[in-house]
């Protein structure tokens, strides 16, 4: 092959696609970074808990093909993937996640508030007994006492 015949290969008009995957990869472009969080979120985690990949696909029932996309940061996750990430893992990705974690504090701070109350209600039942007591004593000493004098 001459230069002239590869030069002319180089400049063809057939198309080479890729300034059409230029275009793409603009067009998803905030995809792409969504994806690459999760897939730090996923790979942080992974090392936190000290899982391999095989062990959240194991965890995940797909194959290891799967979390590897999952983790190159270039997969267009599912709700379904995503829901499944973020409950075998505890990850935040979906707003649903911080939803949960809000009612579940929500609901501790209830139970916090009831045990409060219940043992400020037995403390002052204690006080008041205690106040009671004190005075019948106080009465019984004094009437002693005059008695006595």
């Amino acid at each position: 092959m001459t230069n002239k015949e590869k030069f002319l290969a180089l400049v063809s008009e057939d198309d080479s696609k890729v300034l059409e995957r230029n275009r793409e990869r603009i067009r998803n472009r905030a995809m792409l970074r969504e994806s690459q969080q999760i897939a730090l979120k996923v790979l942080f985690k992974l090392d936190e808990l000290g899982w391999t990949q095989k062990d959240l696909a194991k965890k995940m029932e797909v194959s290891p093909q799967q979390i590897s996309k999952i983790v190159s940061g270039k997969e267009n996750l599912t709700i379904a993937t995503q829901i499944k990430l973020q409950n075998i893992l505890d990850i935040p990705i979906l707003a649903s996640y911080y939803e949960k974690k809000a009612e579940k504090i929500e609901e501790m701070i209830m139970s916090f508030k009831d045990l409060i109350i219940e043992f400020v209600a037995q403390t002052l039942h204690v006080e008041s007994s205690y106040q009671s007591t004190s005075v019948n004593f106080q009465k019984k000493y004094n009437y002693s006492l005059s008695l006595a004098c």
